[in-house]
């Protein structure tokens, strides 16, 4: 496969803008998504405080540990009620850490004093549009440059979204009355 170095297109592997990472509805839980795009872990979920969509760096700082990786054994989790998301941050399965939306570190369990600067993952700009979650990825670290995808009609009831569910059982409901009309008629 060509590389941009093939194409001497710079450094750079993936380019700037707004990519779609996630549907809305696999957030409808009270559990976090791990999710990988652009050759990183990430951990995706919405916070329970808020219904915020947050976007973080994967892996804790203290021992590396995958934040959105399913957990079932963690007395993080276990005393969580089966998750690890508390209001708007993510507690770490591993020892607790809890980091709030914007990366940083806002609680360890066992720690009294201040909590070290380093103690942060990065947090990445993220948005809800068009039934799907959207994240700006710029390989410099530039904040977005341009809005993401939007359409003002999509939360318009009168506006087809182009939801499964619903066009299946408006569907149906044609083609039964279609199929009652043509029997009826013969």
């Amino acid at each position: 496969m060509a590389t941009t170095k093939d194409y001497r297109l710079g450094e750079y592997t993936f380019p700037r803008g707004w990519f779609m990472i996630a549907e809305a509805s696999e957030l409808d839980t009270h559990k976090p998504l791990a999710v990988r795009f652009f050759g990183q872990d990430f951990a995706l979920y919405r916070g329970r405080e808020s219904g915020k969509v947050v976007l973080l760096d994967a892996y804790c700082p203290h021992m590396k540990t995958h934040l959105a990786a399913p957990n079932k054994t963690s007395y993080v989790v276990l005393d969580g009620g089966g998750t690890n998301i508390e209001g708007d941050g993510i507690r770490c399965p591993y020892h607790g850490w809890r980091f709030g939306a914007d990366g940083k570190c806002d609680h360890i369990p066992y720690h009294e004093g201040q909590i070290p600067a380093a103690a942060k993952v990065k947090s990445w700009p993220v948005v809800e549009s068009l039934g799907a979650i959207w994240v700006w990825h710029d390989p410099e670290g530039g904040e977005p440059e341009w809005d993401h995808p939007s359409l003002k009609e999509w939360n318009d009831p009168a506006w087809c979204t182009g939801n499964s569910t619903t066009w299946a059982s408006s569907t149906s409901t044609r083609r039964k009355s279609s199929t009652t009309s043509a029997t009826t008629a013969t």
